[in-house]
Protein backbone atom coordinates (compact mmCIF):
# COMPACT_ATOMS: atom_id res chain seq x y z
CA UNK A 1 0.00 0.00 0.00
CA UNK A 2 1.41 2.88 -1.06
CA UNK A 3 0.28 5.91 1.78
CA UNK A 4 2.85 8.50 0.86
CA UNK A 5 3.35 8.52 -2.91
CA UNK A 6 1.13 11.12 -3.74
CA UNK A 7 3.26 14.53 -4.56
CA UNK A 8 1.46 16.84 -2.38
CA UNK A 9 2.91 20.78 -2.03
CA UNK A 10 5.23 20.47 0.94
CA UNK A 11 4.43 22.64 4.37
CA UNK A 12 8.08 22.28 4.63
CA UNK A 13 11.49 23.24 2.35
CA UNK A 14 13.75 20.35 1.50
CA UNK A 15 16.66 19.76 -1.31
CA UNK A 16 16.53 16.74 -2.85
CA UNK A 17 17.74 14.29 -1.30
CA UNK A 18 14.37 15.23 1.41
CA UNK A 19 16.82 17.01 4.31
CA UNK A 20 15.09 20.08 5.47
CA UNK A 21 16.31 23.45 4.81
CA UNK A 22 15.22 24.97 7.33
CA UNK A 23 17.20 26.56 10.36
CA UNK A 24 15.32 24.84 13.99
CA UNK A 25 15.99 27.71 16.43
CA UNK A 26 19.48 29.19 16.44
CA UNK A 27 23.32 28.33 16.92
CA UNK A 28 23.27 29.43 20.28
CA UNK A 29 19.36 27.84 20.97
CA UNK A 30 19.19 25.04 18.29
CA UNK A 31 15.54 24.21 19.61
CA UNK A 32 12.11 25.35 17.86
CA UNK A 33 8.44 24.82 18.69
CA UNK A 34 5.38 24.33 17.02
CA UNK A 35 1.79 23.93 16.42
CA UNK A 36 0.22 22.48 13.38
CA UNK A 37 -2.22 20.75 11.74
CA UNK A 38 -3.28 18.89 8.16
CA UNK A 39 -6.17 20.90 7.51
CA UNK A 40 -4.94 22.74 4.33
CA UNK A 41 -2.14 20.18 3.85
CA UNK A 42 -3.46 16.52 4.21
CA UNK A 43 -0.02 15.63 4.38
CA UNK A 44 3.41 16.80 5.55
CA UNK A 45 6.28 15.73 2.59
CA UNK A 46 8.76 12.78 3.37
CA UNK A 47 12.30 14.73 4.79
CA UNK A 48 14.89 14.56 7.37
CA UNK A 49 16.98 16.55 9.50
CA UNK A 50 19.53 15.77 11.56
CA UNK A 51 17.97 17.05 14.91
CA UNK A 52 15.55 15.11 16.67
CA UNK A 53 12.06 15.88 17.08
CA UNK A 54 9.24 14.87 19.43
CA UNK A 55 5.32 15.12 17.94
CA UNK A 56 2.85 15.02 20.72
CA UNK A 57 -0.54 14.44 18.66
CA UNK A 58 -3.73 16.77 20.09
CA UNK A 59 -6.02 15.25 18.32
CA UNK A 60 -7.14 13.21 14.83
CA UNK A 61 -5.85 10.17 13.23
CA UNK A 62 -3.41 9.52 10.92
CA UNK A 63 -0.12 7.39 9.84
CA UNK A 64 3.45 8.38 10.49
CA UNK A 65 6.14 7.00 8.33
CA UNK A 66 9.54 6.67 10.46
CA UNK A 67 12.07 5.13 7.24
CA UNK A 68 10.59 2.00 6.82
CA UNK A 69 8.26 1.76 9.75
CA UNK A 70 4.45 3.08 9.40
CA UNK A 71 2.47 3.87 12.49
CA UNK A 72 -1.16 4.21 13.11
CA UNK A 73 -1.22 7.26 15.65
CA UNK A 74 -4.06 8.77 17.38
CA UNK A 75 -4.66 11.70 19.82
CA UNK A 76 -2.39 11.51 22.83
CA UNK A 77 0.42 9.29 20.99
CA UNK A 78 3.75 11.00 21.33
CA UNK A 79 6.26 10.19 18.73
CA UNK A 80 9.98 10.24 18.83
CA UNK A 81 11.64 11.10 15.54
CA UNK A 82 15.66 10.04 16.14
CA UNK A 83 17.78 12.44 14.34
CA UNK A 84 18.05 11.75 10.50
CA UNK A 85 15.24 9.92 10.07
CA UNK A 86 13.27 10.13 6.57
CA UNK A 87 9.65 11.05 8.01
CA UNK A 88 6.18 11.69 6.90
CA UNK A 89 2.65 12.34 8.36
CA UNK A 90 -0.92 12.13 6.20
CA UNK A 91 -3.97 12.33 8.59
CA UNK A 92 -6.94 10.78 8.02
CA UNK A 93 -9.41 12.81 6.18
CA UNK A 94 -12.38 12.55 8.23
CA UNK A 95 -10.60 12.90 11.35
CA UNK A 96 -7.81 15.80 10.94
CA UNK A 97 -4.40 15.44 12.89
CA UNK A 98 -3.62 18.65 15.24
CA UNK A 99 -0.26 18.65 16.49
CA UNK A 100 2.46 19.73 18.94
CA UNK A 101 5.87 19.29 18.05
CA UNK A 102 9.68 20.15 19.40
CA UNK A 103 12.73 19.75 17.48
CA UNK A 104 16.15 20.33 18.66
CA UNK A 105 19.80 19.64 18.41
CA UNK A 106 21.09 16.94 20.58
CA UNK A 107 24.60 19.50 20.94
CA UNK A 108 22.30 21.77 23.01
CA UNK A 109 22.68 19.07 25.95
CA UNK A 110 26.39 18.09 24.82
CA UNK A 111 28.97 17.93 27.86
CA UNK A 112 32.63 17.74 27.94
CA UNK A 113 34.84 14.57 27.20
CA UNK A 114 34.01 11.72 30.25
CA UNK A 115 30.97 13.46 31.21
CA UNK A 116 28.65 10.76 31.66
CA UNK A 117 25.36 12.35 30.71
CA UNK A 118 27.58 12.59 27.66
CA UNK A 119 29.00 9.51 27.02
CA UNK A 120 26.29 7.01 28.12
CA UNK A 121 23.43 8.63 26.45
CA UNK A 122 23.93 11.91 24.10
CA UNK A 123 26.83 10.28 22.16
CA UNK A 124 25.20 7.25 21.46
CA UNK A 125 22.09 8.96 19.89
CA UNK A 126 24.24 11.52 18.29
CA UNK A 127 26.12 8.76 16.43
CA UNK A 128 23.12 6.68 15.94
CA UNK A 129 24.22 3.70 18.21
CA UNK A 130 21.20 4.08 20.22
CA UNK A 131 17.79 5.50 19.51
CA UNK A 132 14.46 6.19 21.75
CA UNK A 133 11.27 4.12 20.90
CA UNK A 134 9.52 5.76 18.50
CA UNK A 135 5.88 5.84 20.06
CA UNK A 136 4.38 6.40 23.06
CA UNK A 137 1.28 5.30 23.48
CA UNK A 138 -1.19 6.52 26.86
CA UNK A 139 -0.80 2.25 28.14
CA UNK A 140 2.69 2.66 27.94
CA UNK A 141 5.01 2.92 31.52
CA UNK A 142 6.12 6.55 32.16
CA UNK A 143 3.55 7.83 29.84
CA UNK A 144 1.94 10.59 31.85
CA UNK A 145 5.27 11.98 33.06
CA UNK A 146 6.62 11.75 29.64
CA UNK A 147 3.96 13.97 28.42
CA UNK A 148 4.25 16.39 30.89
CA UNK A 149 7.42 16.72 30.50
CA UNK A 150 7.12 17.20 26.51
CA UNK A 151 4.22 19.99 27.38
CA UNK A 152 6.70 22.12 29.80
CA UNK A 153 9.68 21.94 27.34
CA UNK A 154 7.09 22.82 24.61
CA UNK A 155 5.23 25.96 26.96
CA UNK A 156 8.55 26.82 28.22
CA UNK A 157 10.35 27.45 24.72
CA UNK A 158 6.85 29.39 23.66
CA UNK A 159 6.82 31.78 26.94
CA UNK A 160 10.82 32.10 27.04
CA UNK A 161 10.51 33.75 30.60
CA UNK A 162 13.62 35.02 31.79
CA UNK A 163 16.27 32.37 31.75
CA UNK A 164 14.09 30.12 30.24
CA UNK A 165 16.70 27.93 28.76
CA UNK A 166 18.40 27.19 31.74
CA UNK A 167 15.10 25.76 32.93
CA UNK A 168 14.84 23.91 29.06
CA UNK A 169 18.01 22.04 29.32
CA UNK A 170 17.12 20.86 32.91
CA UNK A 171 13.49 20.00 31.64
CA UNK A 172 15.22 18.07 28.22
CA UNK A 173 17.32 15.82 30.63
CA UNK A 174 13.81 14.85 32.48
CA UNK A 175 12.59 13.71 29.84
CA UNK A 176 15.60 11.81 28.78
CA UNK A 177 15.77 10.50 32.63
CA UNK A 178 11.89 9.52 32.29
CA UNK A 179 12.52 7.94 28.63
CA UNK A 180 15.33 6.11 30.43
CA UNK A 181 13.87 4.62 33.31
CA UNK A 182 10.70 3.22 30.76
CA UNK A 183 13.47 1.64 28.80
CA UNK A 184 12.66 3.23 25.63
CA UNK A 185 16.33 3.51 24.53
CA UNK A 186 17.65 0.65 22.55
CA UNK A 187 20.56 -0.02 20.20
CA UNK A 188 20.42 1.20 16.91
CA UNK A 189 19.93 -1.57 14.44
CA UNK A 190 23.28 -1.30 12.15
CA UNK A 191 21.84 -2.99 9.11
CA UNK A 192 19.22 -0.03 9.25
CA UNK A 193 21.84 2.55 9.86
CA UNK A 194 23.66 1.53 6.76
CA UNK A 195 20.77 0.79 4.09
CA UNK A 196 19.43 4.46 5.26
CA UNK A 197 22.87 5.89 4.24
CA UNK A 198 22.59 3.94 1.41
CA UNK A 199 19.33 5.60 -0.14
CA UNK A 200 20.74 8.96 1.68
CA UNK A 201 23.77 9.00 -0.41
CA UNK A 202 21.53 7.58 -3.90
CA UNK A 203 19.15 10.39 -3.45
CA UNK A 204 21.85 12.91 -3.23
CA UNK A 205 23.28 11.39 -6.53
CA UNK A 206 20.06 11.69 -8.28
CA UNK A 207 19.91 15.40 -6.90
CA UNK A 208 22.59 16.20 -8.68
CA UNK A 209 22.83 13.83 -11.79
CA UNK A 210 18.79 14.16 -12.33
CA UNK A 211 19.68 16.25 -15.46
CA UNK A 212 21.44 12.92 -17.01
CA UNK A 213 20.69 9.39 -18.05
CA UNK A 214 20.09 7.40 -14.97
CA UNK A 215 19.33 3.98 -14.91
CA UNK A 216 18.75 1.20 -12.48
CA UNK A 217 22.01 -0.69 -12.55
CA UNK A 218 23.68 2.89 -11.93
CA UNK A 219 22.28 3.73 -8.89
CA UNK A 220 22.40 -0.34 -7.56
CA UNK A 221 25.93 0.00 -7.99
CA UNK A 222 26.54 2.62 -5.77
CA UNK A 223 24.46 1.65 -3.17
CA UNK A 224 26.39 -1.74 -2.90
CA UNK A 225 23.14 -3.77 -2.46
CA UNK A 226 21.72 -6.16 -5.34
CA UNK A 227 19.14 -4.22 -7.95
CA UNK A 228 16.12 -6.33 -6.11
CA UNK A 229 17.36 -5.35 -2.73
CA UNK A 230 17.79 -1.93 -3.76
CA UNK A 231 14.53 -1.44 -5.36
CA UNK A 232 12.64 -2.75 -2.48
CA UNK A 233 14.81 -0.42 0.04
CA UNK A 234 14.12 2.55 -1.93
CA UNK A 235 10.69 1.98 -2.14
CA UNK A 236 10.62 1.67 1.60
CA UNK A 237 12.09 3.97 2.76
CA UNK A 238 10.88 6.99 0.03
CA UNK A 239 7.48 5.55 -0.54
CA UNK A 240 8.13 5.67 -4.26
CA UNK A 241 9.60 3.37 -6.47
CA UNK A 242 12.91 4.64 -8.56
CA UNK A 243 11.29 5.73 -11.47
CA UNK A 244 8.65 7.61 -9.74
CA UNK A 245 11.04 9.07 -7.66
CA UNK A 246 13.13 10.53 -10.89
CA UNK A 247 10.53 11.67 -12.81
CA UNK A 248 8.61 13.81 -9.96
CA UNK A 249 12.02 15.19 -9.44
CA UNK A 250 12.17 16.39 -12.66
CA UNK A 251 9.32 17.54 -13.05
CA UNK A 252 9.39 19.68 -9.91
CA UNK A 253 13.17 21.34 -11.69
CA UNK A 254 11.03 22.29 -15.09
CA UNK A 255 8.47 24.11 -13.10
CA UNK A 256 10.43 27.09 -12.68
CA UNK A 257 11.57 26.57 -16.08
CA UNK A 258 8.15 26.82 -17.62
CA UNK A 259 7.44 30.12 -15.42
CA UNK A 260 10.72 31.52 -15.76
CA UNK A 261 12.39 30.89 -18.93
CA UNK A 262 11.44 31.08 -22.64
CA UNK A 263 12.27 27.79 -23.70
CA UNK A 264 10.21 25.28 -25.33
CA UNK A 265 8.53 22.53 -23.76
CA UNK A 266 10.72 20.56 -25.53
CA UNK A 267 13.71 21.89 -24.24
CA UNK A 268 12.79 22.06 -21.03
CA UNK A 269 12.24 18.41 -20.85
CA UNK A 270 15.81 17.46 -22.29
CA UNK A 271 17.13 20.06 -19.98
CA UNK A 272 15.61 17.81 -16.85
CA UNK A 273 16.06 14.79 -18.02
CA UNK A 274 13.28 13.90 -20.45
CA UNK A 275 14.24 12.68 -23.44
CA UNK A 276 11.14 11.89 -24.73
CA UNK A 277 8.28 14.98 -24.86
CA UNK A 278 5.16 12.82 -25.34
CA UNK A 279 6.24 10.93 -21.82
CA UNK A 280 7.50 14.73 -19.98
CA UNK A 281 3.78 15.79 -20.92
CA UNK A 282 2.12 12.94 -19.61
CA UNK A 283 3.77 12.81 -16.46
CA UNK A 284 3.91 16.30 -15.55
CA UNK A 285 0.01 16.00 -16.46
CA UNK A 286 -0.56 13.26 -14.39
CA UNK A 287 1.36 15.19 -11.25
CA UNK A 288 -0.13 18.61 -11.52
CA UNK A 289 -3.50 18.11 -13.48
CA UNK A 290 -2.47 20.22 -15.86
CA UNK A 291 0.05 20.48 -19.00
CA UNK A 292 3.06 21.88 -18.97
CA UNK A 293 1.47 24.48 -21.41
CA UNK A 294 -1.44 25.39 -19.20
CA UNK A 295 0.94 25.32 -16.40
CA UNK A 296 2.83 28.26 -17.87
CA UNK A 297 -0.32 29.90 -19.48
CA UNK A 298 -2.02 30.00 -16.20
CA UNK A 299 0.86 30.16 -13.71
CA UNK A 300 3.31 32.64 -15.03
Amino acid sequence: MEIFSMMITPQIEVDDTLKELSSHGSFELPIETYTDNCQIFHSLYNHWHDEMELIYIESGSGLVRLNKEILRVKAGDLIIVNRGVLHGIKTDLKNILYFRSIVFDLNFLSGPAGDLCQERVISLLMENQAEFTHIISRSDDNYGNICLLFDKIHTCHKEKKPYYFVKLKALFFSFFYEMLMGNYITPADKEENKSLASIKKILDYINLNYSQSLTAAELTALSNYSEYYFMKLFKQYTGKTLIAYINDLRIEKSKPLLLHSDSSVTEIALEVGFNNTSYFIKKFQQATGMSPHKFRRNLS
